[in-house]
């Protein structure tokens, strides 16, 4: 009897189609954001995604930028008051 290696898929929500689940999405930088809802645009804008379910993605995209810009102010400012530390020194 042979072991068969299921996929893991994601159901299109305007044809009821299964769809092989996105591989893992890299999202370390405001350009990895970018270009993800670049991509949830182009579907959203060709009809392979529903816009309301591109919506919400974007919106979930949108606080991941914001929270990787807050990541960048927060290091340089401890970078910063180091730097006046050792200066004060």
């Amino acid at each position: 009897m042979s072991r068969e290696k299921h996929l893991p898929v994601t159901i299109d929500g305007a044809t009821g189609k299964p769809d092989p689940t996105p591989s893992k999405i890299k999202l370390n930088s405001l350009q990895d954001v970018r270009r993800e809802m670049a991509s949830i645009y182009r579907e959203a804008r060709t009809g392979k995604m529903n816009v309301s379910d591109a919506g919400k993605l974007a919106y979930v995209l949108t606080s991941i930028g914001k929270l990787i810009e807050v990541e960048a102010i927060e290091r340089r400012i401890t970078a910063l008051e180091a730097m006046q530390r050792e200066e004060s020194e």
